[in-house]
């Protein structure tokens, strides 16, 4: 009889443990969806507010939603090769200077407006001159490097 209740009582645990491992991949996938959604809803506006200022052409919000999202993907890729560049050639300087910011803004503002160029050539609802593409490559890429300066910067005031 206490073997029968012992089986059960581990089935059910393996039910609710089963259970829990489900509903905590499934609040994860929603954060990070939101979390992607949130700075997808960023960059849109930024880029809306970018190009309306800039003079920009472009048929109707829903391509601006498009392009944006086209160029989040291949900057996602960009990005990764940003890093190991930067790594590569920052590796053997352990403080934060001019030229750490130029190298990181470097790497950047050309995965930016490589991303920027590829997707205004195969899109073609959107029509950006060259200067449009450099002037919001060099934002993104100032941006970025700002923010991540700002990081490491707190990070070094803590460990002092």
């Amino acid at each position: 009889m206490l073997e029968v209740m012992a089986v059960a009582t581990e089935q059910r645990k393996g039910k609710r443990n089963r259970v829990s491992k489900i509903s905590v991949t499934l609040i994860i996938s929603i954060l990070l969806g939101f979390t992607f959604a949130f700075v997808a809803a960023l960059y849109y506006f930024g880029f809306l507010g970018a190009l309306s200022i800039l003079g920009a052409a472009y048929e109707s919000p829903k391509h601006l939603a498009v392009f944006v999202a086209v160029y989040l993907l291949l900057s996602i890729f960009g990005e990764l090769f940003a890093k190991a560049f930067y790594y590569i050639l920052t590796k053997n300087f352990k403080i934060q200077t001019l030229y750490d910011f130029m190298v990181a803004f470097s790497l950047n503002f050309v995965v930016n407006w490589l991303a920027i160029s590829i997707v205004n050539g195969l899109y073609e609802p959107i029509h950006l001159a060259w200067h449009i593409e450099i002037v919001v490559a060099a934002f993104i890429a100032l941006t970025e490097v700002t923010f991540d300066y700002e990081k490491k910067k707190k990070k070094r005031n803590r460990g002092k």
